[in-house]
């Protein structure tokens, strides 16, 4: 008995359906986060090149930053 739809048709359909609703979701994900991305690259870049600094005196400034703004709130309070 043949009803028009074979499982393999039902499978591929659901198959296609899935990957769509993925890449939808991961395309708003990646919009979402875009702009916040291009804004990091682009000051990273104009650190670099604007003021001359290094990629590992920007990271050691980075991974200093949480010690300085300690001292800071300790100093205004």
């Amino acid at each position: 008995m043949n009803s028009g739809l074979d499982l393999r048709t039902v499978l591929g359909l659901a198959t296609i359906v899935g990957l769509v609703m993925l890449v939808r979701s991961v395309l708003k994900i990646f919009n979402s986060g875009l702009g916040l991305i291009i804004s990091v690259i682009a000051i990273v870049l104009i650190l670099q090149y604007g003021f001359d600094l290094s990629p590992r005196e920007l990271w050691y400034e980075f991974s200093h930053l949480p010690q300085y703004l300690v001292r800071l709130a300790k100093n205004v309070a």
